[in-house]
């Protein structure tokens, strides 16, 4: 009878100490109970305070998408199931695997946003998931660069014929010195973007990006209104192919800086000079001047000059920027150098004029129009914005996303 007894207590301690298979059967549950991950979604969108506390015996199954094994993140899962994903943040860690199909009770969860991105927070791993299965590894979605939307939050996504842009290739993937996140540009063949965000924590952090073009394997993220990438593991990351005609710079102002990635202000005539601002309620910060000082117009000129680049290896590079204007004044010039040093005042130097499409005015944006620069093919090329005031007469133009490809 003892040795019964000792047996009894030998299983229960065994089944206790190991995760099992979800139990009672799945097919206990009533349907009523089962919820999918768009209702969840609708849920949190429904709120008027942003948040919904679960308090019924509610579950939901879903299949891992992104797990923390890389390090890129954690105590964080990505599932999705038939209808829809959503990022779900655990009180601890877990050991959950892509392609595990799990239970996962609701009642105490939170439905939260952190910076735009839904979130089934609150889960505990140990008392809340249970996994059903394993290898049942989810198909990503094909999407090209400029298909992916913010509708696409946390949707598993294959992307092909990308790659890392030019000036970002000496980089790594993130400062796994200072374990600290940080974002790259990927790049499509037809100039499309898009930000690769990389935790300091990953195991690649430190990796240099890969050189070619190829295809990715990510989860689809967002800050806010601005979409991103997270890489699930670098062996997903296969940009081993010839590279195509890419960006190779882009002043997008987003730092906040004018004079970042190595551009200047020559300043000639005058102290209004070139900053970034986000007037009129831009989103993000653009490149502005005028020579109104609050009181009066002045005289002004100041140069807004590029880095140097080399196009000694291009075939048919090209030229693009957003700008618009408001006032009246001189236009702002576009001008192109072969021989300017970088240093003292650029009218020493020889400038060719471009034709670019220009704001119609009243702050109204308008593109440039795809500029081409293949007169210019050598190594030490500058793009140049002229801008010039009278004590009578300054507009006001801002400029944004200026981009070279090719």
């Amino acid at each position: 009878m003892k040795k019964l007894i000792y047996l009894s207590i030998f299983v229960a301690f065994t089944v206790s100490c190991e995760r099992e298979l979800d139990s009672p059967p799945v097919s206990s549950i009533e349907a009523s109970q089962i919820v999918t991950i768009d209702s969840l979604r609708n849920w949190q969108a429904a709120s008027v305070t942003g948040k919904v506390s679960i308090q019924e015996d509610l579950s939901v199954f879903a299949v891992v998408s992104m797990d923390e094994s890389s390090g890129n993140i954690y105590k964080n899962l990505y599932v999705q199931d038939h209808t829809a994903g959503i990022n779900l943040r655990m009180t601890s860690s877990s050991d959950f695997r892509v392609g595990d199909s799990l239970r996962i009770s609701l009642k105490g969860a939170v439905l939260s946003v952190y910076s735009g991105v839904i979130q089934l927070d609150s889960i505990n791993p140990d008392t809340q998931i249970i996994k059903q299965s394993s290898g049942n590894n989810p198909t990503p979605i094909l999407k090209a660069i400029n298909e992916i939307t913010l509708e696409d939050e946390a949707k598993l996504i294959r992307i092909e014929n990308v790659q890392f842009m030019a000036p970002e290739l000496s980089l790594t993937f993130a400062d796994a010195v200072n374990q600290s996140s940080e974002n790259r540009m990927l790049e499509d063949c037809s100039g499309n973007s898009i930000i690769v965000r990389t935790s300091g924590y990953a195991n690649y952090a430190g990796t240099q990006l890969p050189q070619g073009n190829g295809s990715m394997v990510c989860i689809v993220n967002r800050f806010n209104d601005e979409i991103q990438l997270i890489i699930r593991s670098f062996e997903e990351v296969k940009l081993t192919g010839t590279r195509c005609a890419g960006l190779l710079f882009n002043k997008d102002f987003d730092d906040n800086s004018v004079t970042s990635g190595g551009w200047i202000v020559q300043q000639v005539t005058g102290t209004q000079t070139w900053i970034t601002s986000t007037a009129g309620g831009a989103p993000e910060p653009y490149g502005s001047i005028s020579g109104w000082n609050g009181t009066a117009n002045t005289l002004t000129e100041s140069w807004l000059i590029s880095p140097s680049i080399d196009l000694s290896a291009s075939t048919s590079p090209t030229l693009n920027f957003e700008n618009a204007y408001k006032y009246t004044g001189a236009p702002l010039e576009l001008l192109i150098s072969t021989n300017y040093s970088g240093i003292g005042d650029p009218n020493g130097a020889t400038w060719t004029a471009l034709s670019a499409t220009w704001s119609t005015g009243n702050f109204i944006w308008a593109n440039s129009g795809t500029i081409s620069l293949a007169a210019f093919l050598q190594s030490n090329v500058r793009i140049a914005f002229k801008y010039t005031s009278t004590a009578s007469a300054g507009s006001t133009w801002e400029v944004d996303d200026i981009k070279v490809t090719g």
